[in-house]
């Protein structure tokens, strides 16, 4: 399942991040290494609108391009994943170690100072070196970089959850359509984790559009 790198690696053990979405369990990633979804419907109707942006931070929403947080020395180009890719992949299943895939089946998913959903990006952790490595590192105050083609977005952590896979997607702090929010996952690895045993938790960060710095040089 996995290619380039990852194609050395068991595919049981490296494991899906997640298992497709379905439209009320938005970005939701599923139980152990492959949990039954449903399939995409409509997302969620935003609970709450975005605010508005001042005339000098306006950064149109579109596809995020590249992720870059300092504080855990990770700077990488961003790739979309489609639901084909879902359903051939059989889950968030990101083609390399040092891919960061985008969920472009959100409606409204995109990075800018107007988005209605919250972006999502998945990527690899495990025993050689992986793009989400570090994600575990990350505390709140943290922040991350998001380059469109429109400007650079600039977030900062809330907060930093391990959950049991299945667990995500009955929680609607991470699955509520939320403009401005960016969420990153991967699998949860902790230090002397067995390499060849499936994972059954998610690392998830939560950050939050911080609109003073948006293009600011974050």
């Amino acid at each position: 399942m996995l290619v380039g790198a990852a194609a050395l690696l068991s595919a049981s053990a490296v494991g899906l991040i997640a298992f497709g979405l379905a439209g009320s369990d938005v970005g939701a990633p599923a139980s152990a290494d492959r949990t039954p979804g449903t399939a995409a419907n409509s997302p969620p109707s935003p609970a709450v609108k975005s605010p508005e942006p001042s005339a000098n931070t306006v950064v149109t929403a579109s596809a995020p391009l590249r992720l870059r947080v300092p504080a855990i020395a990770l700077d990488g180009a961003v790739s979309e994943y489609s639901q084909q890719m879902i359903d051939d992949r059989g889950g968030f299943d990101p083609a390399t170690l040092s891919t960061i895939a985008w969920d472009t089946t959100i409606q409204g998913g995109l990075a800018g100072t107007d988005s209605v959903n919250t972006v999502y990006l998945y990527g690899h952790s495990w025993v050689d070196p992986a793009v989400f490595n570090n994600l575990k590192e990350m505390k709140a105050g943290d922040l991350a970089a998001v380059d469109t083609a429109n400007g650079t977005l600039c977030y900062l952590a809330q907060k930093t959850l391990t959950l049991d896979k299945a667990e995500y997607k009955s929680n609607d702090e991470l699955t509520n359509a939320i403009p401005n929010r960016l969420v990153l996952v991967s699998c949860y690895r902790p230090v002397g984790y067995d390499p060849n045993a499936a994972t059954v938790k998610n690392i998830v960060v939560v950050l939050q559009l911080d609109q003073n710095a948006t293009n600011s040089g974050c």
